[in-house]
């Protein structure tokens, strides 16, 4: 389990650097998260300033930068080759940056999974690495070994080409250690044709009269949960995802596993209402009301809903559309909003730019993030009006703005999570398992804040 979520959990900042509706589905607690389509904050591109505007307003003294990234330029090269809609930002922006400013940028490529390590060694050695990527598996140990630095001196994160979710996920102890521009917000993907031809009030028809919730989403799962062939076996389900959709419904009921305080402390919330709750309803969903097909694991609710045979399902961004491209009509409408939770505010998955500690050139390293995010913020803006209707990308957009995650990058999370993934299958009490993995977390950020 722990190897497929944090794979999964890797694509995430690849996509942010905008490959657009390359989707596969996947998830964790903390919306761990698989290739979503980026969405943007809502600043139009009309008001976003230009890397020349910029350059006018930013003299830098020295143009020579080094980012540590995942892919290297014969991988995007490639990627551009098989798929000529792949967008990567970083490399895209290098020629402007290179030609507005003068000096070198230069690229460490190496493994997802290899960043974190590389780039402590190197802020460790005093090597020069001015841009590193923020992202749920490196935090919240990067600032906790200042091996990332405040980014405000350097950029104004009140600038509203920043999304404010970024900012504040990747704030620690007070202060923000990246910014960012892109979100991919999980929504509800649902098969419209067999909601109509079941004559079942769709998920949209409720979020538009204000209530599209946990009990209408349940009440919808359970009328399309069915036998079809007349073996006396269901065949036909009402949801299925990762985990039963309990990440889901973490978020949307208002919380996430855990809180990182502005007095640098880290709390879990295993044991709040929000998130009893939330592991309730999934528990309930697979043993009682049995609209989830608890035989099944993995990623089987790809090919269920393609056949027809699963009526909701959920993916990141726009990226459902490709993902579950099939004969059927499909729609898609925010998570169901939980008892304690507040509408339009659920998962998605995030990540940032940061500044080393180890940076020769911050201020260089503030320009490029500034450049490369206009250039990302405006291309996605583009291709998802060209591919999407209106309506929805201002709904995406409004979602990514919304999204409550939190860094997952500490010591036992996800023996935390399995514990809590275990109860919910085999009917063990919430409290019981809730307490479980609450006191599994508190020790593995213990480990966390002090090794």
């Amino acid at each position: 389990m722990k190897t497929r979520r944090t794979g999964l959990a890797m694509l995430l900042a690849a996509v942010m650097s905008v490959t657009l509706l390359a989707g596969c589905s996947g998830g964790g607690t903390e919306t761990a998260a698989s290739e979503p389509a980026a969405t943007t904050n809502e600043t139009p591109a009309a008001e976003a300033t230009t890397g020349e505007a910029a350059a006018e307003e930013t003299k830098l003294a020295d143009g020579n930068i080094t980012i540590l990234y995942h892919t290297s330029k014969e991988q995007y090269d490639e990627n551009k080759a098989n798929n000529p809609e792949a967008y990567d930002a970083v490399y895209e922006t290098i020629p402007q940056f290179e030609s507005t400013y003068g000096g070198k940028v230069t690229v460490i490529a190496v493994p997802w999974g290899d960043q974190k390590p590389t780039l402590i060694s190197m802020v460790n050695a005093g090597d020069q690495v001015d841009v590193a990527q923020a992202n749920d598996q490196n935090f919240p140990v990067y600032p906790l070994k200042k091996i990332v630095q405040p980014i405000d001196p350097y950029v104004d994160v009140s600038d509203s080409l920043w999304n404010g979710a970024v900012t504040n996920t990747f704030t620690f102890g007070g202060k923000p250690y990246a910014v960012g521009t892109s979100a991919a917000p999980i929504v509800m993907y649902y098969n419209k044709t067999l909601f109509e031809n079941n004559g079942v009030k769709t998920p949209s028809e409720y979020y538009a009269e204000g209530s599209w919730n946990w009990e209408t989403f349940r009440q919808v799962a359970m009328e399309l949960t069915m036998d079809t062939d007349g073996d006396g076996k269901n065949d036909q389900f009402g949801f299925g995802w990762w985990d039963a959709g309990y990440p889901l419904y973490v978020a949307s009921n208002g919380k996430t596993i855990m809180s990182f305080n502005e007095d640098g402390s880290i709390t879990t919330n295993y044991e709040t209402e929000n998130v009893k709750e939330a592991m309730q309803f999934a528990q309930d969903a697979l043993l009682k009301d049995k609209f989830i097909d608890a035989e099944k694991e993995g990623d089987y609710f790809i090919g269920e809903f393609k056949n027809g045979k699963l009526a909701m399902t959920a993916e990141y961004g726009f990226a459902g559309f490709n993902v579950f491209k099939s004969d059927y009509e499909i729609d898609f409408v925010p998570v169901p909003t939980g008892p304690k939770g507040t509408t339009d505010a659920g998962p998605g998955g995030l990540s940032g730019w940061s500044i080393p500690t180890a940076s020769k050139n911050p201020e260089g390293a503030a320009a490029f993030i500034q450049m490369m995010s206009e250039n990302e913020a405006s291309h996605a803006l583009e291709h998802n009006a060209n591919n999407f209707s209106q309506e929805r990308v201002d709904l995406m957009n409004k979602l990514a703005g919304n999204i409550l995650f939190t860094p997952i990058g500490v010591e036992k999370y996800w023996d935390a999570n399995g514990a809590a993934m275990t109860g919910i299958k085999d009917g063990t009490p919430v409290g019981t398992f809730a307490t479980n993995a609450k006191n599994l977390l508190e020790e593995g950020i213990n480990i966390t804040l002090t090794q």
